[in-house]
């Protein structure tokens, strides 16, 4: 093997170890995304849904109790 091969392989060598270690810290990244972020993105979630179900509950009170105050 000559000088220029060594090298090469050298440099592909260094080269899988960098990639090795960003996969890595992907693979963290998205374990940290799985078990934190998407905790929290749900409790958003939820607590949207329960502020949308007050509105609606709201919006057809307003529109029933004229409604039943015609009535008496």
């Amino acid at each position: 093997m000559n000088k220029k091969e060594q090298e090469r392989l050298t440099q592909v060598e260094l080269d899988t170890k960098t990639i090795s270690t960003d996969v890595r810290l992907i693979q963290k990244d998205i374990s940290v995304i799985k078990t934190n972020h998407l905790k929290h993105i749900e409790d958003d979630v939820k607590k949207i849904d329960m502020r949308l179900w007050a509105i609606l509950l709201l919006l057809v009170a307003s529109l029933f109790i004229p409604f039943v105050k015609t009535l008496w």
